[in-house]
This record gives C-alpha cells, structure tokens and sequence, in this order.
C-alpha cells in the first residue's frame, strides 16, 4: 500500500446548462453538458497509520482548510465509509480559480480517488460516484471525468463524445459569482428553461465544430451579465479575437472561447492577460 501520492484534479467548463425546474426540497433540475479540462489542481495525500485526525493546508490564504472545505470532508466520509484509522494529511495545490470551473467538486473527487487507490480500490467507480453525490451534484462527473450530458439534478449520466479540435482558453474579470445567489436570481424571474442538450450532444457526436459553438448554452448568462459588465466583455472579447463559440461556464463569473487551433488560442489569452486578465488555455481532456 502507497502511503503518500499525488494526484491531479481537472476543472470542467460547461458546454450547455439549462434549469428545467425545480425539486420539492429545493434542488433545481439540470440539463447540461460538461468536459473536463487541462487546468488542474494537485493534492498531495499523506497516510499516517498510527497518527489521528485530518489535516488540509494550502497554499492560497483565502481557500478554508478546515470542514468547510469540501475536499477535507469528502477525505472525513472516504475514511469512514472505508473504516479506516488513522490520519490522513492533504497538501491542496490550489491553481482553478473559484468560478464556475468546478474546482472544489474536482478536489473532493480526486481525495476520493487518491484515497481509493491508496487502499487498493475498496470501492467501485459507481459506488464513489455515489458517495461524492452526498457532497455535491458535481463530484461524481469530476470522478469519471471526459464529456458527459447529465440530467436530474447532475447525477443521471449519458456518455458524450469528448470536445474536440476546438481549444478553450477561460478568461476570468474581477468579480466573482455566487452559485445560491445565480440560483436565488434565475428563482426570482420565474425561470423555467426547455432548451434541450440534445443537438450539442448530436454536434458533439458528429464532430461539427461550427455547430457545437452554435449551441453552446448557459441559462445563467440571462441572470449574471446584467451585474457582472467583465464577464459580460470577455464572452465579446474572446468572440473578437477569434473563437468560434464563448460561452459562461457554470454560474461565473469565468468565460471560456473555443479557438480552431492552439496558436489563435494563446494569441487571444495573450491579449487577455495583457488587458489584465486571468487567462489560460485548457485544452479539453478525455
């Protein structure tokens, strides 16, 4: 048994997100189409057989690294649900901004992961899936990784063909974006989407990159613009300077362009980050 690995954790960037509704307990209902991409976190997880207790540091202040912090949780379920002794350190190299990239989600499943390898595979990739499904809606989508079109509230999966021959590069502003209050917001003007991820998944499929950037789609783009101008510019800006598509990934505030070829992909993230910028090209990963 390996006491001590490293393990990456990959952001996502939605390629199609539509809310079709509501539960009773409060959960809304997806359509949406995520791709995992090369921008990654890394965690280092150090086993202590004969220690005790959970320790999370990081390298970024503003990141909680106590129970708050998903990943420090998804390590307190992992072990438990394991029936394992012990302490466990978690080293969280934090690099995926907080916007909409779904980078708690992907620490969390990558603590999952590097857990379960570390124990030689007490569980089956399903029976993770539905122990980060008692964390986040996410989670389990960051474990199995590549393209998937998920429903319900993002735990009913449907393969999809992985992004391809297209290059995102995520551009991020100055401002953030709360997911409860993108939520509260899209609640407050009664909205009830139909749009279906249906024909992206076909587009995908076929591989037409024209069409696929034709459909791109993010009900929160209706509610987030309107109070958050830098978001708003980079979707225009990448547009200007070459992407096919742009779209808003997840509830903000990050926007992403998919470029026809990486050298007009690192032009454009240039002139981002020389417009001062957060900007980086992640290309799509299966």
């Amino acid at each position: 048994m390996e006491n001590q690995l490293k393990i990456c954790a990959p952001a996502k960037i939605n390629l199609f997100l539509e809310v079709t509704g509501r539960r009773a307990d409060g959960y809304h209902l997806l359509d949406t189409v995520m791709q995992t991409v090369g921008l990654c976190d890394e965690l280092t997880l150090d086993y202590r057989p004969e220690g005790e207790g959970i320790r999370l540091t990081c390298q970024k202040k503003y990141i909680p690294t106590d129970e708050t912090n998903v990943a420090y949780r998804a390590a307190e379920l992992f072990l438990r649900q394991a029936n394992r002794k012990g302490g466990l350190d978690l080293h969280l190299e934090k690099h995926i901004p907080v916007a909409g990239l779904g980078g708690g989600s992907a620490d969390a499943a990558a603590v999952f992961l590097g857990l379960n390898r570390m124990f030689n595979d007490p569980f089956s990739p399903e029976e993770l899936c539905a122990l980060g499904t008692e964390l986040g809606a996410d989670i389990p989508f960051c474990i199995r990784k590549g393209c998937v079109r998920a429903t319900g509230i993002g735990e009913v999966f449907e393969e999809s063909t992985p992004l391809s021959d297209l290059i995102p590069v995520i551009a991020i502003g100055s401002k953030g974006s709360s997911t409860p209050a993108a939520y509260k917001a899209l609640d407050s003007i009664g909205y009830c989407g139909s749009e279906s991820a249906l024909p992206l998944c076909k587009a995908l499929f076929q591989g037409d990159r024209r069409e696929i950037c034709r459909l791109l789609f993010n009900a929160f783009e209706e509610v987030i613009f309107p109070q958050n101008s830098d978001a708003e510019f980079l979707k225009k800006e990448l547009l200007r300077l070459g992407a096919w598509g742009a779209l808003m990934s997840g509830s903000g505030a990050s926007v992403y362009g998919l470029f026809p070829g990486l050298p007009q992909a690192r032009r454009a993230c240039a002139s981002l980050r020389k417009q001062g910028f957060f900007s980086v090209v992640a290309p799509a990963q299966s």
